[in-house]
């Protein structure tokens, strides 16, 4: 599924190399106006006016007001199921025409299912108890809220004293704090499930109850620092409103974010993993401009 969701946004990357092959280089902001010059340039800027100076003066560094619905997943031991639901608020500030720095605030509920029917005594993860013999399929639901500062890389955006480009194609890194509260569907009321070897993720999605009743297994603290990466595109509506296609990825040092640690490379012989959680974070963003 991770795999689908990568190609996606690949797909869609390069479409937005296509569309900018394809738009005039005419648009962005209008260099004649006087009021997106900052005073500390404005000599700059009567003189261009006036054929006295090779260059338009740089227009003031923006700010950007942005929202986006997404669709999170967590990358463990347990099949994502997709989509999930989340959104998104970010502000951003220009450093010139290159670099940008962004203060995201996100929020995500991710779920996942199967794949493996486990046939282990669950005192491996006392979140499954109520099997004391094993025969369940994990499941887990995952609210999470990060706060992050990560710094844009303008990929396209080598223009100087041109006209914005349309399309921008732009990398991200940065870090934050992620906190994370994941639960599983372990009862069917008060009851365990009656689960079954050979069912399929789509069986046992159909017998859940979908309450979330019991706490999943869990290091402690459920606040996390994280690093993020990832890349996306933004596509100019007018001078002041941009939308935007993203993916982005949290690292973290924690296995649990779908409340299992353990895959099974033999059927009914647990080995612990050997590698964290990743958590993806892909969405569509409509974005204002402000001077």
């Amino acid at each position: 599924m991770i795999k689908k969701k990568f190609l996606l946004v690949a797909l869609m990357i390069a479409a937005a190399f296509i569309a900018e092959a394809q738009v005039s280089s005419t648009g962005g902001y209008d260099w004649r106006d006087s009021s997106l010059v900052p005073p500390s340039r404005m000599e700059q800027h009567y003189e261009f006016m006036n054929n006295q100076y090779n260059f338009p003066a740089k227009p003031r560094s923006q700010w950007e007001l942005g929202v986006k619905v997404g669709a999170p997943i967590v990358n463990g031991d347990v099949d994502a199921s997709f989509p999930g639901i989340g959104f998104g608020l970010h502000a951003r500030k220009s450093l010139g025409y290159l670099v940008s720095l962004r203060g995201d605030y996100t929020f995500g509920i991710a779920r996942g299912v199967g794949p493996r029917y486990i046939t282990v005594p669950a005192i491996l993860n006392p979140a499954w108890a109520a099997y004391p013999a094993g025969k369940l399929y994990y499941n887990y639901k995952t609210t999470v809220n990060e706060l992050s500062l990560n710094t844009i890389i303008s990929l396209n955006n080598i223009s100087f004293h041109r006209a914005e480009p349309k399309v921008l194609l732009y990398g991200l890194a940065g870090v934050g704090f992620m906190f994370y509260n994941t639960k599983v569907d372990a009862l069917n009321g008060s009851a365990p499930y009656n689960f079954a070897a050979g069912m399929t993720n789509a069986n046992v999605k159909a017998m859940l109850d979908g309450t979330y009743e019991t706490n999943a297994a869990t290091t402690g603290s459920k606040l996390k620092p994280i690093a993020n990466f990832g890349f996306g595109a933004s596509f100019k509506l007018s001078n002041k409103v941009n939308v935007s296609f993203e993916d982005r990825v949290s690292m973290l040092n924690d296995d649990l974010l779908d409340g299992v640690k353990y895959y099974y490379p033999i059927a009914g012989t647990p080995v612990v993993s050997n590698r964290n959680d990743l958590y993806n974070f892909l969405s569509f963003g409509i974005n204002v401009n402000l001077f």
